[in-house]
């Protein structure tokens, strides 16, 4: 293998973490400004408006230096350097996993006369069966996380954030991120493809270019956002669109807020089994599992602790004939 061949081996393999690289260089400043923005409305900003409060209302130092911030980065970079480009070989993708279903059931059963022949019509119904699919499957996944006591404990590392920074959200513990992040795509890819059967049309690469727009101003307004320090509220969209507020809410470590807002983009699957919860107002809440497992007792303050106390917890609770509930 020459130099050359190795170089474009490590690019590709990569790739994916490239991708998320490229997109922070596109998406920090809009994060700085927004946030900046929300700090003016709210009327908490003092002082002068400079790129150095801009950038310490962005990223506050109570928040960054906190131990939970810091698990959350280290854990973030090892994701970024090996968790998403192993994804990548894997190739777990949704889209490729619907186009070959639809082909395998049209080796086996016969071609199909198209059902649609309009082009935006079929890329548009091909887009909604995967995005709805995709995303049902996300919230029943995330809420069977909260509720099943074997999947709460590889959960469980994301919610002893006391924190919540971009950075949280590679919270996860390899064992989640590896096997459970693929599920939508599995099902949701499936699901699409017995579609694309039943409609006698493959996948149309409008529909991969609507996906991937999709999925990358998710990560940024869904995924990152709901991730920061402000309870971002989006108005009545809250019961539509996952707002930084409901799953700033859903980190709470209140009773009365756990296992609300499951959703992972809508909302309205909250809404529709009935684990919706809407913030009132001035209501407040502090991040963290419980009061036994915060500050000083937090398990997860550590990167070993984050790795391995999930384990350790399960063995001693069926070692001890307990029920791990969550």
């Amino acid at each position: 293998m020459t130099i050359h061949q190795l170089w474009e081996s490590i690019v590709a393999f990569y790739e994916p973490t490239l991708e998320i690289i490229s997109l922070w260089a596109f998406g920090l400043p809009l994060f700085v400004t927004v946030i900046a923005v929300m700090f003016i409305l709210s009327q908490k900003w003092q002082g002068p408006l400079t790129l150095r409060s801009l950038t310490n209302a962005a990223f506050p130092k109570e928040q960054y230096d906190h131990p939970s911030s810091r698990v959350d980065r280290w854990n973030g970079i090892i994701l970024l350097m090996l968790g998403f480009p192993l994804v990548g070989v894997i190739a777990i993708n949704g889209i490729a996993i619907a186009d070959n279903v639809g082909a395998y059931l049209t080796t086996e059963f016969g071609a199909r006369d198209p059902v649609i022949t309009s082009t935006w019509l079929l890329v548009s119904v091909q887009f909604l069966v995967y995005f709805l699919s995709v995303d049902f499957v996300g919230y029943w996944v995330h809420r069977w996380c909260h509720t099943n006591a074997l999947l709460w404990h590889l959960h469980k590392p994301h919610h002893t954030a006391e924190t919540l920074t971009p950075w949280t959200l590679f919270r996860q513990h390899p064992i989640e991120f590896f096997g459970l992040n693929i599920i939508p795509a599995i099902c949701g890819g499936a699901f699409t493809g017995l579609v694309l059967f039943a409609t006698g049309s493959p996948i149309h690469p409008g529909t991969v270019a609507a996906v991937t727009t999709t999925a990358y101003i998710a990560f940024f307004v869904i995924d990152v956002f709901s991730h920061v320090h402000l309870p971002i509220s989006y108005g009545w969209l809250n019961r539509i669109v996952l707002a930084p507020v409901m799953h700033n809410l859903h980190h709470s470590m209140e009773p009365h807020h756990w296992d609300k807002n499951n959703a992972v983009v809508l909302t309205l699957w909250d809404w529709m089994f009935g684990t919706l919860y809407l913030p009132k107002k001035g209501e407040s809440w502090r991040w963290g599992c419980n009061d036994e497992e915060y500050g000083a007792n937090n398990p997860h303050n550590t990167l070993k602790g984050f790795y391995i106390d999930p384990f350790i917890t399960l063995w001693r609770h069926l070692k001890e004939g307990k029920s791990p509930n969550p």
